[in-house]
């Protein structure tokens, strides 16, 4: 008599569960914002994406991504902020590397000014693989996802004066399934995907 009203509450139980995940993973759709936390000096210059997702400007003068004098990454979180120094270390590298990577890759311009990059990682979004786990099991799809914001200049080497501008956010999707069962795996893509956008802006002249 007692395992019916125990099968019962573990149904109950799951049900419930399923239901919080489900309304969890829908509330976290929305896309992420960019950031403004004032580093980006020409912020009312630059364009919003429609999304708020992005935001950038780019001035008409050239410049020869084979001339980065220097890059820069700071960490522009709260000190309360749960990512431990280690990491806060790696995801700092991570996008000064992929900046870098993308830069390099970008065809030389003779007639292009040299540049300083500065770059600030304003916020991260880590995953819980346990979580996403048992959501993978009740729904078949891993709801908590992650990703990162990042606020970028690009500045004439000499002048100093902002020749590319980007506030970037990104949520990773769906279709980075592994990366949902390791806490930061999604925001080291997400800095991945900022430096992609960078590059694009600096590819055109306007």
């Amino acid at each position: 008599m007692k395992l019916v009203p125990n099968s019962m509450s573990l149904i109950a139980v799951a049900l419930r569960l399923s239901y919080l995940v489900t309304v969890t993973g829908l509330a976290a759709c929305s896309t992420m914002q960019a950031t403004d936390t004032g580093f980006l000096e020409n912020r009312s210059a630059m364009t919003t994406s429609k999304d708020g997702s992005t935001a950038y400007y780019r001035s008409p003068t050239p410049v020869d991504p084979h001339q980065v004098r220097s890059i820069s990454v700071k960490w522009a979180m709260p000190v309360d902020a749960m990512v431990p120094e280690t990491e806060r270390a790696r995801l700092i590298t991570a996008l000064k590397d992929a900046i870098f990577r993308e830069a390099e890759a970008l065809p030389q311009s003779v007639d292009g000014r040299p540049v300083v990059i500065r770059a600030v990682i304003t916020r991260v979004e880590s995953v819980n693989p346990a979580l996403n786990v048992l959501t993978s099991v009740f729904l078949t799809v891993p709801l908590d996802r992650g990703g990162a914001a990042v606020e970028i200049q690009v500045l004439d080497a000499e002048t100093l004066q902002p020749l590319a501008s980007m506030a970037h956010a990104y949520f990773v999707p769906i279709t980075e399934f592994k990366a949902r069962f390791s806490a930061l795996a999604p925001a080291e893509l997400a800095l991945n995907a900022a430096a992609v956008e960078l590059s694009k802006l600096l590819r055109n002249k306007s």
